[in-house]
């Protein structure tokens, strides 16, 4: 699992390496001599410009290096972490392990029709805004809906 992990972050440490550099390049103070940046744009042409395509792949190995195992280990973390605590993210319960607890969460079911990680986005979420000592309030549609029409009557749009 590690090695798949690490396998995986392979190309998904190597892909945002532009973007990185650019990141770079703009966090950066430009000293006496070298070339200032204005934005995304200013810095994706002046560096494609003077330096070429290249450029934009500075440091690719070493990103691949460092971050490839990284994906590795928070692979083997969260299957641990899920196998540990039963935690239920949609995967499989590992054959012969104790029986799941029952949840102090209660979620609502998800919708067949949608694609993706609903399950995991409502466990994640559920009650946040009582945990890590935040108090949020609670939203619910109709308050979100009369919020937005009071937003739209105050800035003098029509209903």
């Amino acid at each position: 699992m590690l090695f798949a992990g690490a396998l995986a972050g392979m190309p998904a440490a190597s892909l945002v390496t532009p973007a990185d550099v650019i990141k770079t390049r703009l966090q950066v103070a430009a000293r006496a001599g070298q070339t200032a940046y204005s934005g995304l744009a200013d810095c994706f042409w002046k560096v494609l410009r003077e330096e070429g395509p290249r450029a934009f792949w500075k440091g690719a190995g070493a990103r691949v290096c460092r971050s490839s195992p990284q994906f590795g280990v928070t692979l083997v973390t969260y299957e641990l972490l899920q196998r540990w605590f039963y935690l239920d993210f949609g995967g499989q319960k590992p054959a012969g392990s104790e029986p799941t607890p029952k949840s102090r969460i209660s979620l609502p079911a998800p919708n067949p029709d949608h694609i993706g990680g609903f399950r995991l986005a409502v466990a994640t979420f559920a009650g946040i805004e009582s945990k890590f000592g935040l108090h949020l309030p609670r939203y619910t549609v109709a308050s979100a809906a009369a919020a937005a029409e009071e937003a739209l009557s105050d800035a003098g749009a029509p209903p």
